[in-house]
């Protein structure tokens, strides 16, 4: 397994950018269900939304060492915005879509996260209701566009249109993505990943590099091997 890793690279945007030139449009990376279909979306798809949003977060101030909060239910987009931020060299915070808005405030406030990617109009909504106790909250950018047709909040912005500005900036700054990811290291944090607050008063935060997360995902295929073509269903939420 060291081998693998060795091949594909030490951090998950690397296995990213390998798995898409390898693979390109010819090999699924997940499917997702749109209106009870599921559908494809190929490895050159998700390198591609990781690229744009990465560099469309670069565009709105998303700096190294920076969090991205993550709030939703399973969709590509989650998996697209951890990757984003890793490309970064920042880190992803994954927050349960049933948190209230003083459970995220707190999660937000510790982790000092600057910039949050959640799914519908149910997060935006506990986003606006806390965002004036959040002063370096500065984007919250939603996937899901139904009922926001008319919010017009400064601090909003559609997943679409953060993409739109990743294109724009990759003409005025070529080949920066790709730097980025080259540069990542294996003992980068990549993630913070919270307890549900079942333990205690609040949650606790633990810090991952991408040594740590892989060690974990090394256990893992030992116990229980994966190959290319297996489907794996991820029926827990991605914060867990």
């Amino acid at each position: 397994m060291e081998q693998v890793f060795k091949e594909k690279g030490d951090t998950w945007p690397k296995i990213l950018k390998y798995n898409y030139e390898k693979h390109g449009d010819n090999h699924r990376a997940m499917r997702y269900k749109h209106y009870g279909i599921w559908e494809p979306c190929t490895w050159k798809e998700y390198y591609l939304n990781v690229k744009y949003l990465s560099l469309g977060l670069l565009s709105l101030g998303f700096e190294p060492g920076d969090k991205l909060l993550i709030i939703g239910d399973n969709a590509p987009q989650w998996y697209y915005a951890e990757l984003a931020a890793q490309a970064n060299h920042g880190a992803s915070v994954g927050l349960y879509s049933d948190l209230i808005p003083s459970e995220i405030k707190y999660v937000a406030e510790n982790s000092e996260a600057k910039f949050a990617v959640v799914e519908d109009q149910e997060q935006v909504d506990k986003f606006l209701q806390i965002k004036d106790e959040l002063p370096l909250l500065t984007k919250v950018i939603y996937w899901s566009y139904k009922g926001l047709a008319h919010y017009d909040d400064p601090m909003l912005m559609g997943y679409r249109q953060v993409l739109q500005f990743g294109e724009k900036y990759e003409e005025e700054h070529p080949g920066l993505f790709e730097q980025n990811v080259e540069t990542g290291k294996a003992d980068d944090v990549c993630a913070l990943v919270y307890t549900s607050g079942t333990t205690g008063a609040t949650p606790k935060g633990a810090v991952h590099t991408y040594r740590t997360m892989r060690a974990g995902a090394d256990y893992h295929l030992h116990l229980d091997p994966w190959y290319e073509n297996d489907n794996v269903l991820p029926y827990l939420p991605p914060p867990g």
